[in-house]
Order: structure tokens, then sequence, then C-alpha cells
């Protein structure tokens, strides 16, 4: 079985240790906390970070490339939403990055967000038309990267002489996501890594079937990820006594507000895990769709789909063994805070897949 690639999180405007916290406790991201963060999962053994795009945060352009100087071999996993620039001025600022960074980018193409957030950044058309856009922007992009110059002409981008000149050295890491059927088709055009949200291993063995048949269809091989939080601590009593902490200060208009603020995202991947949150507090048990899955980071706040993976690092690991074995390589895992959670997963979690490795190699089996 392949070794599994773990990938970090760079830090939004805020990252607290409670989700709720009361207004003057917010831990700020500076500048200086936010290299803090990434040169750790740097020295940790992350294999990449992701910058996020949205309102809720800095541009990730800008924001990987203030963390270039600060770190030698991470990678940045830069989220680029279709919608928002040009295919052919994105494989220009593709061609910089990986010029000042020594070849560290990976692009996470997003097609998808909040509708209102969308329209207030010009972008009016609907699901389907998004999506049909991303085929060619993938198409321009690809080509553009590809380095010989090219004419394109389609239903949202027309292009006369486009193309960098000559090939990259380095071609970027592409992620997807998307769990409609043009989500998944998508993935299988373009994806080299297709992402979902913290679904549960059955939900997730559904996605890697379906979307490996598609890939098939296209000749191609996608490799899967998935995004999610985690409570990992030396005991399940302690990781589980965490989620009960994290509830315990929700009121019911909390909540509420939590849950329109997924739906409103109109993703059907995040309807899936949604379909795993019944929305309130009062039956904790409700919240565990699925060992060491726990479905109450809708209500808290949380991203990752409002799933986490929660247990000791023995519990957490096994779980991610199970996601692997189904076909699930690569793992953007986060915490709160980001600082201290990095910690706490490389040195509580990880250890157990480098052990399992050596194990393997001992006995002449592929790691």
């Amino acid at each position: 079985m392949t070794k599994p690639h773990f990938h970090w999180f760079t830090p939004l405007k805020q990252d607290n240790r409670d989700l709720v916290t009361p207004q003057g406790k917010e831990r700020l991201v500076t500048p200086r906390y936010r290299a803090d963060v990434v040169r750790a999962a740097e020295r940790l053994g992350f294999e990449s970070v992701l910058c996020m795009v949205g309102a809720y945060c800095n541009d990730p352009w800008l924001a990987a490339a203030a963390l270039i100087p600060e770190t030698s071999r991470i990678k940045f996993i830069v989220a680029v939403r279709t919608g928002y620039t040009h295919p052919a001025v994105v494989a220009h600022q593709v061609q910089s990055f990986q010029d000042l960074s020594d070849n560290r980018l990976w692009l996470n193409i997003v097609t998808a967000s909040h509708e209102s957030e969308l329209r207030a950044y010009g972008d009016f058309l609907d699901k389907d038309q998004r999506y049909q856009r991303t085929d060619e922007f993938m198409q321009v992009l690809k080509r553009s990267l590809a380095g010989e110059k090219f004419d394109f002409e389609g239903q949202f981008y027309k292009v006369e002489g486009a193309g960098l000149g000559k090939p990259l050295a380095v071609q970027p890491t592409i992620f997807t996501g998307g769990s409609s059927p043009l989500g998944l088709e998508i993935g299988a055009k373009h994806a080299e890594i297709h992402l979902s949200y913290g679904e549960t291993p059955p939900l997730a063995r559904e996605r890697v079937q379906t979307l490996s048949e598609l890939a098939d269809k296209q000749g191609r091989h996608v490799e899967f990820g998935i995004k999610i939080d985690v409570i990992a601590r030396e005991t399940a009593e302690e990781a589980w006594a965490e989620t009960d902490r994290l509830l315990a200060g929700l009121d019911p208009a909390h909540i509420e507000r939590q849950q329109k603020i997924i739906q409103a995202r109109a993703s059907v991947g995040q309807a899936r895990v949604q379909a795993l949150n019944p929305g309130r507090k009062d039956d904790p048990e409700a919240l565990k769709p699925y060992p060491n899955i726990w479905s109450g980071g809708g209500l808290v706040g949380m991203g990752g789909g409002s799933t986490s993976l929660v247990g000791s690092y023995a519990e957490v690991a096994e779980r991610i063994e199970e996601y692997r074995s189904i076909g699930v390589k690569h793992f953007l895992v986060s915490g709160h805070p980001l600082l201290e959670s990095a910690y706490a997963f490389a040195e509580g979690v990880m250890p157990y897949f480098a052990q399992r490795d050596v194990a393997q190699d001992s006995r002449g089996e592929a790691a």
C-alpha cells in the first residue's frame, strides 16, 4: 500500500482554539504567525499547505508568495477560482511562482462557492455553466503551460497565440473537487488528485469507484484526497471531551447560522456530509455517524465540510488506514489552532505510518 500524503492548511484571518471565541480573544493571523504555522508544517514533514480562496481569507497567490522565503521544501497548493482570472493569466502566474519558489507550486481548481460571494465578484453563471467554464479553463491553462503557442475559441474563452513559449520544467500538480455529475466529470478529465470533504469511508468508497470508472474511460488515472479536521489526543476520552467542550457554549441561533452558511454553498459534496449532521447538539451520539467521525464541526464552524476525525492518536491512524484501503492517498488535515494542532497530528498520528512502512519494508513489501 502506498504511503499516505499529509497536507496542512495556512491560517485564515483568525486561528482560534475555540471556534466560538469571545470578542477580543481572537488569535489574529499576522504575517509572522502565518510563517510560524507553515515553517512548523515543513519541519514536521507535511508535504504541502493549502492556501484557500475566498472573501474570508487573504488572496492565496499573495499569501503563498509571502511564504516562499520562509521555507525551503514544502509545496503550496494555491486555490484558484475559475471565474475570477483568465486561464492564460493564471498560466503566467504559475510560471512566475515556479521561478520564484524553485518549483513548489500546486493548484487547487475551484468551481463552486457561496452564490452570493460569486455574484459579489461579478460571476453570475449558474452551477452547470460554471463547470462547463472550468472545462474550458483547464484546456486553455494546460495548453498554455505546455508551452507551444495555440489558438482557442470556446463558449467562455477565446485566445490567439496563447502559450508560454516553452513548457514549464515542472508542471504543478492539479487538484479539483466536486461531487456532482459535472464535478466528477471535470475531475476525471483534468484532475491529478480529486478532493472531497470529510466523507465517511463508505461515502468515499462510492466516489473513488465512480470517478475511477470515469477516468478510465478518459484513459487517465486519478488519485484521491479528503479534506477533514482532526481532533486527536493521547486518549479517546480526551478527544471526545474536546467535542463536548466545543458544543457546550453553542446557542440555537449560532447553530442555525452555521447550517445556513453550509447550505448556501449549493455544493453536492457539502450536502453529502451535511446529511450526516442532524443540526442539533442535544444528542451527542447522533453526531457520530461512523467510528471516529464527528459531524458536529458544522455546528461549531469548523472547515473540512462539517466533519472531523476524533479519537486517540492510534484510532485516528486506524481510520486513516481505512481510507487508504479504499484508495484515498491524500489527507488535507487541519485543527484548531493550526500551530499546536500541526504538532499534535505530526507527533501523535504520523509516526504510526512511519512504523508501518518500516515493518512493510522489513518484510520486503512495497511501502
